[in-house]
């Protein structure tokens, strides 16, 4: 009985796929290894139910997002601060 060959390259996804392409991805595949994605056991982020804007800490709610189209940046507008003037000052 023949013995088996020692396997130079570690097992991958792209084994058996024929094409040249299937051959190069092998090859990155020994050196780039498999996706690394983290603790499985980790629990989901929760998101918070009331999210505050980034730049001006206001609820998310009083936005206005202007999606822009293909090939255009997204807006993210800001309400006007609401101005807290004086009790003092009113009468």
């Amino acid at each position: 009985m023949r013995e088996r060959k020692r396997r130079l390259w570690h097992a991958s996804p792209y084994d058996g796929q024929p094409g040249i392409w299937a051959a190069f991805r092998r090859l990155l595949y020994q050196f780039e290894g498999a996706a690394q994605l983290g603790d499985p056991n980790e629990p989901a982020g929760v998101t918070p139910a009331n999210p505050t804007c980034p730049v001006c800490h206001a609820l998310m709610a009083d936005h206005q997002i202007v999606r822009g189209g293909p090939g255009k940046p997204t807006h993210l507008n800001c309400p006007p601060p609401v101005s807290q003037a004086p009790a003092a000052a009113a009468e």
